[in-house]
C-alpha cells in the first residue's frame, strides 16, 4: 500500500509537503505527474501571485529528487533543502526591475537549465512572474523551450496569461492555482496569530485574497494599515503641511521593513552555513545572496506600494459612501465613522479623484520615480481635494 500523504497532508515522518489548503487541485495534478514519472519539460503556474506557487515549485521540486521510494517524504535532508529553496537542482528567477530581459535570460536562465547540478536528478527553475517578460526576452526563452535539455523542469508563474506571449504559453502545461476563500485565510490568521475576532477579519477583508498579504497584515501591518488610512484626514486637519510629515512616517516605515529584510538575508544564510557547513556549493550560494539582494532592492517599493494600495482601499470605500451605497460593503467597515467623515469631506467626485491620484502614483513608483517627491506631490494633491464638512 502506497504512504504517500494527499495533497497538503502531513507525510508519515517529515514535514508538509505539497501546498496547501487551497490548491488541492494544483498539487494533486503535480503528485500524479511525479508518481506516473511523466513530468513535462514546462508548466505554467496560472493564478494570483502568491497564493501556493511558490510551495508547489520547491515540492516538485523534492517529488523529482528525493530519494524515497514514495517521493517526496518531507523527512529526508533532499527535501529540507528543496523546500527551503537551496537545493543545488533548483533555481528561481526574480525580475530585477520592472520586466525580465533578455541578458538574464542568455546569462542566467539558460546556462543554469543547460549546465549539469552538482547534485539531484531533476532540475527545477521557477520564473517568478514571468508574464512580465519583455519580447525580446521571450523570444530568447522561446529557444530553451523549443530544445529543452533532459531531466528539466521549467515553472512559470503566470498572474496574466493575456501577457506572455501564446508562443511561450503553448509549450507549457497549465496548472491552474486558486485564490484562497475567506474561510482558508480566516485558518490561517489564526496560525499567524490574529487571534482577536475583529483584527482577523479586518485582516481577511484587506488582504483581498492573497496569503502574502495576510501575512504582512498579521506581521504588524494591520497598525500600518490604519496610519495609511488615517492620512486623508490630517491632511484635512491638518493641511498641506502634513503632506512633509506623512512622506517622513513613510520613511520611517521604509527603513523599519528594510532592517527586517536584512536580519531575513543574515538568517537564511546562516541556515545554509548550517546545512552544508563550509563546502556551500557556488550556485546555491550565489542564489541566496542575490534573492537576499534582490529583497532588499524591493523593500522600499514594496512597502510604498502596500501603503498607496492601502490608500486606495480607503479612497474606494469613501466612494461606495459618499455615493449612498451600503457601508456593510466596505474593506474598512471597522472604521465606520471615519470613513463617513472623509466621504462627507470628498463627496463622490472627490473620492473617484483621490483614488485616481493614488493610482497614478503608484504607477510612477514602478516606473523608479524619485519617491520622496512623487510622494509629497500626491499628498499635496490630497490635500486640495478635500473640503470642510
Amino acid at each position: 500500500m502506497s504512504t504517500r500523504a494527499g495533497p497538503g497532508r502531513r507525510e508519515a515522518s517529515g514535514a508538509p509537503v505539497w501546498p496547501a489548503p487551497a490548491q488541492k487541485h494544483a498539487a494533486g495534478v503535480l503528485r500524479a505527474s511525479v508518481e506516473r514519472g511523466d513530468v513535462t519539460h514546462a508548466w505554467a503556474f496560472v493564478g494570483p501571485a502568491g497564493v501556493g506557487q511558490r510551495r508547489a515549485a520547491r515540492a516538485l521540486a523534492a517529488g523529482l529528487n528525493c530519494p524515497a521510494p514514495d517521493a517526496p517524504c518531507g523527512a529526508c535532508d533532499v527535501c529540507d533543502r528543496c523546500l527551503r529553496g537551496v537545493y543545488p537542482a533548483y533555481w528561481e528567477f526574480a525580475p530585477t526591475g520592472a520586466a525580465h530581459r533578455v541578458a538574464e535570460v542568455r546569462e542566467r536562465w539558460l546556462p543554469a537549465a543547460f549546465r549539469s547540478a552538482p547534485e539531484g536528478r531533476w532540475k527545477v527553475l521557477r520564473v517568478l512572474e514571468a508574464d512580465r517578460m519583455n519580447e525580446a526576452a521571450a523570444n530568447a526563452f522561446l529557444k530553451g523551450l523549443e530544445e529543452p535539455p533532459p531531466a528539466t523542469s521549467w515553472v512559470l508563474e503566470v498572474a496574466d496569461p493575456d501577457e506572455l506571449p501564446d508562443t511561450v504559453l503553448s509549450r507549457c502545461r497549465v496548472v491552474r492555482f486558486a485564490a484562497w476563500s475567506p474561510a482558508a485565510l480566516d485558518a490561517e490568521a489564526r496560525r499567524l496569530g490574529l487571534h482577536d475576532a475583529g483584527e482577523r477579519a479586518l485582516a481577511v477583508r484587506a488582504c483581498l485574497g492573497s496569503p502574502a498579504t495576510l501575512r504582512r497584515l498579521a506581521g504588524g501591518g494591520l497598525d500600518d494599515l490604519r496610519r495609511h488610512r488615517s492620512i486623508p484626514r490630517r491632511l484635512r486637519d491638518q493641511g498641506p503641511g502634513y503632506a512633509l510629515v506623512a512622506v517622513r512616517a513613510l520613511d520611517d516605515e521604509v527603513r523599519r521593513h528594510a532592517a527586517e529584510t536584512k536580519a531575513a538575508g543574515r538568517r537564511e544564510r546562516e541556515e545554509l552555513t548550517r546545512l552544508y557547513g563550509d563546502e556551500v556549493p557556488r550556485g546555491i550560494a550565489r542564489q541566496v545572496e542575490e534573492r537576499a539582494a534582490r529583497r532588499e532592492r524591493e523593500t522600499r517599493t514594496r512597502v510604498l506600494q502596500a501603503a498607496l494600495d492601502d490608500l486606495v482601499a480607503w479612497y474606494r470605500d469613501c466612494l461606495l459612501v459618499a455615493s449612498g451605497g451600503d457601508p456593510a460593503g466596505a474593506l474598512n467597515l471597522d472604521a465606520g465613522d471615519e470613513l463617513r467623515a472623509d466621504a462627507g469631506a470628498l463627496g463622490p467626485s472627490g473620492a473617484l479623484g483621490a483614488a485616481d491620484l493614488v493610482l497614478a502614483t503608484r504607477e510612477g513608483l514602478e516606473l523608479n520615480v524619485q519617491h520622496t517627491l512623487a510622494l509629497e506631490a500626491l499628498f499635496l494633491e490630497l490635500s486640495s481635494l478635500t473640503r470642510s464638512t
